[in-house]
């Protein structure tokens, strides 16, 4: 069972959201015109889908869902939420917390616990001392993002629809973990994107990636 109480894991958080913070990631995120922009086109895009849902359910004859003039708005939604995102590929992949093991050798029997120590490590030794009940207060304002590499198709899908925020094997940046127990990487999504990694979490048919919460 996942411990999100210990002092390990607050500590690391804690860490994992100041080093964002120093990104710029974090700080006056809720008064960002983008993305309060993102969020409502990324809310109308999900009402547009349950539309087409809707629609395709009622009908007495097979339609297809994506057929629908619904479909193809939250598409188009979907799109401009994309585009004010920008591409996330180098976003929180930074070469100074870069893990020695390569990603793309990550596979069921990788050494996850190791390389997430060793980024946590490095970023904790770069920080110093820091306030952690201000990095935990922080932390409120974004979400764990669970990932179970034992159970990923690397079918790419999620690195598409997030604009790289989730890489081809669906990791998530190396800069946000937090910490690997119980065969599930615990990662810290800053408010900012939140939207990016749900539009992975979305498309992800092995249901590998999740909010812990």
């Amino acid at each position: 069972m996942l411990d999100f109480k210990s002092v390990r894991f607050k500590r690391s958080l804690a860490e994992t959201v100041e080093w964002c913070a120093m990104q710029s990631l974090v700080a006056n995120a809720a008064d960002s015109d983008a993305l309060r922009n993102r969020r409502v086109f990324y809310e109308e895009s999900e009402h547009q889908m349950q539309e087409a849902r809707a629609s395709v359910n009622q009908r007495s004859f097979p339609r297809k869902m994506t057929d629908t003039k619904q479909w193809h708005q939250a598409m188009a939604l979907l799109k401009q939420v994309r585009d004010l995102l920008g591409p996330l590929e180098a976003r929180l992949r930074s070469a100074t917390l870069s893990p020695t093991f390569r990603l793309n050798e990550f596979g069921k029997i990788a050494p996850w616990a190791e390389a997430v120590a060793e980024v946590a490590s490095k970023r904790s030794g770069l920080l110093g001392d820091i306030s952690a009940q201000e990095g935990l207060k922080l932390s409120t304002n974004g979400r764990l993002l669970l990932y179970y590499p034992h159970e990923n198709l690397a079918c790419g899908a999620a690195e598409v629809s997030s604009n790289g925020f989730f890489d081809v094997n669906n990791v998530p940046p190396w800069d946000i973990w937090v910490d690997f127990s119980e065969r599930t990487l615990v990662s810290w999504v800053p408010p900012i994107l939140l939207e990016a990694a749900q539009m992975g979490i979305d498309v992800n048919p092995e249901g590998c990636i999740g909010w812990a919460v």
